[in-house]
């Protein structure tokens, strides 16, 4: 897997300030704002239950659409090795994902 940062010299826009807020301590996050214009090509994470955000700047902002759990992913897989040693956060968050991946979208 190549880097995060490989190729932040070029477009899209605020790739560093966003590697920076993940890496200060959250109370410098705010030197680092998300960016005013357009990124460009959004990365998106889900802000509540009816809106997905950019990750990397203000502009970005959508209906929230579902994204399918991919069951074989290395995170999933690691999430369960987690689990079965006996994390109880891990079950936790384990049957939480597979309620709602199991519930049917709710209608907007």
């Amino acid at each position: 897997m190549k880097p995060y940062t490989q190729n932040m010299s070029r477009r899209p826009r605020y790739r560093w300030r966003t590697w920076l807020r993940g890496h200060l301590p959250w109370v410098l996050v705010d030197l680092c704002p998300k960016g005013a214009k357009d990124c460009g090509d959004h990365e998106w994470f889900r802000f509540n239950e009816d809106t997905d955000l950019c990750y990397h700047c203000e502009v970005g902002e959508r209906p929230h659409q579902h994204m399918p759990i991919d069951w074989d992913s290395d995170l999933w897989r690691e999430l369960n090795r987690l689990a079965d040693e006996g994390d109880e956060h891990y079950q936790q968050l384990i049957r939480q994902v597979r309620r709602e991946e199991a519930e049917p979208p709710h209608a907007a």
